[in-house]
């Protein structure tokens, strides 16, 4: 894969032109959306999603599972949760 097709990179190259643009604001703006957290957390919350949709189609399937499902999403929560939002669970 070529630099010129790498979207992090293209990312990093569209804030630096913002700030010698003059647009400190917006660069800074950007960046923040950037981070590797960012990207954390929509690819958590996507799996968490995505395995959500998977237990309440295997729920309908077969409604005998209901408790271990619902067992199964507990954990999926406890498991799935970045750090700051198991601090803010515990709080």
């Amino acid at each position: 894969m070529s630099m010129a097709h790498d979207p992090e990179q293209q990312a990093r190259d569209l804030v630096e032109q913002l700030r010698q643009r003059g647009h400190g604001a917006q660069a800074d703006h950007l960046e923040r959306h950037l981070t590797a957290h960012a990207v954390e957390r929509g690819l958590l919350f996507t799996l968490r999603e995505t395995l959500e949709t998977i237990l309440t189609a295997i729920e309908a399937i077969d409604p005998v599972t209901q408790t271990m499902i619902e067992e199964l999403r507990l954990e999926v929560e406890k498991r799935l949760r970045l750090a700051d939002d198991r601090k803010d669970a515990q709080a």
